[in-house]
């Protein structure tokens, strides 16, 4: 009876006895991986991109293959955005404007006592402005646009003087910058006063 109980363990660590049908199965913790390891495939890897000329290259898309034009008709023209030049279609007394753009600008002047230390300053940008006016270097555009910002002045528009006076330094700036600083001071001048004016009436 002994004999059959031999529980020596053999040469592979096993148990020489067969396991009853209510025994655990036996699990060996110390066997390793006999496998050789395989390397895993990456597939989040860049693949390089081919540099001979043998590799695949990548064509151009084909031309789009558009209808004929039908004859006889012929393709809008590219309209260009320019400043038509308004001297053509303008028809200013040369001479009537600017007696009363000058005499406006001189009035204004001599009712605005803040302007006593710039009022000869102002009064010679005003002469240079004659005699280009009257010389005929000064078109009929700036003309119409300075007896407009006079317009203005009379009618306690500042704002739209200043406008005009922007205009005119954008479009005509060669002509105008050496006499319009003194038009700007006017301007600016009467935008003051407004903007007093309606603090008082606040």
């Amino acid at each position: 009876m002994m004999d059959n109980c031999n529980t020596t363990p053999n040469e592979n660590g096993k148990v020489s006895y067969d396991p009853g049908w209510n025994d655990p199965p036996k699990f060996s913790y110390n066997t390793q991986q006999t496998t050789p390891n395989r390397p895993r495939n990456f597939l989040n890897k860049r693949v390089a991109f081919p540099l001979s000329s043998t590799g695949t290259s990548l064509a151009p898309p084909p031309p789009v293959n558009l209808p004929p034009i039908p004859a006889g008709f012929s393709p809008a023209p590219l309209h260009v955005f320019s400043t038509p030049e308004p001297d053509q279609d303008i028809n200013v007394d040369s001479e009537s404007a600017l007696i009363e753009v000058k005499e406006t600008l001189l009035t204004l002047l001599d009712n605005n006592s803040e302007l006593e230390n710039k009022a000869n300053d102002i009064r010679r940008r005003i002469s240079i402005m004659e005699d280009m006016w009257s010389s005929g270097k000064l078109n009929k555009s700036i003309h119409l646009h300075m007896k407009n910002l006079t317009y203005a002045l009379k009618n306690n528009e500042p704002q739209k003087a200043d406008d005009i006076h922007r205009a005119l330094m954008v479009d005509h700036v060669s002509a105008v910058s050496s006499w319009m600083p003194g038009v700007k001071q006017l301007i600016h001048n009467s935008i003051a006063r407004c903007e007093l004016l309606a603090i008082d009436k606040e």
